[in-house]
């Protein structure tokens, strides 16, 4: 299990606690330390254009400038690109939004990220725990029924 602790940071309500990650952010050779908001609003991972850049991130002629919205409902232009994400050593391939701007925040979003962990924002205690998912069980009409090898006959 990963655990992060919430950060105290002011606000304009005074010092607000905010789930923030630790994270590696990792593209060929090159990586970046970061914290990022853990924001489970949001659609995908955000970089800002700076971040992208210190991991070696170039648009290409095959690119599409994509536009998502926020709460503010003003559009942020982005790029998809693919990454990994490193949380507490686990290595994750994600892609990510990397924003053709500065003014956005770092933000841990869901896309290839929230599906891999059962996650618990636990505010009273201040942190968030990502535990990871087992392997799939097999689906079974009568999960308690056992077999003896006689039953499976050849």
């Amino acid at each position: 299990m990963i655990r992060y602790r919430y950060r105290q940071e002011r606000g304009v309500l005074g010092k607000i606690p905010r789930p923030v990650a630790d994270v590696i952010l990792e593209n060929d050779d090159l990586q970046v330390e970061a914290s990022l908001y853990i924001d489970s609003g949001a659609d995908i991972t955000m970089l800002p254009l700076r971040f992208g850049r210190a991991l070696g991130l170039k648009q290409t002629a095959s690119d599409i400038i994509r536009e998502v919205r926020g709460i503010s409902g003003s559009g942020i232009p982005y790029l998809l690109k693919e990454i990994v994400l490193i949380l507490n050593g686990e290595k994750l391939t994600v892609r990510i939004a990397w924003a053709l701007l500065e003014e956005v925040p770092l933000l841990l979003g869901r896309l290839d990220i929230f599906n891999r962990f059962q996650i618990l924002f636990d505010e009273r205690k201040g942190w968030v725990d990502f535990k990871k998912h087992g392997k799939k069980r097999s689906k079974s009409t009568f999960p308690n029924k056992r077999t003896k090898a006689s039953d499976h006959s050849t």
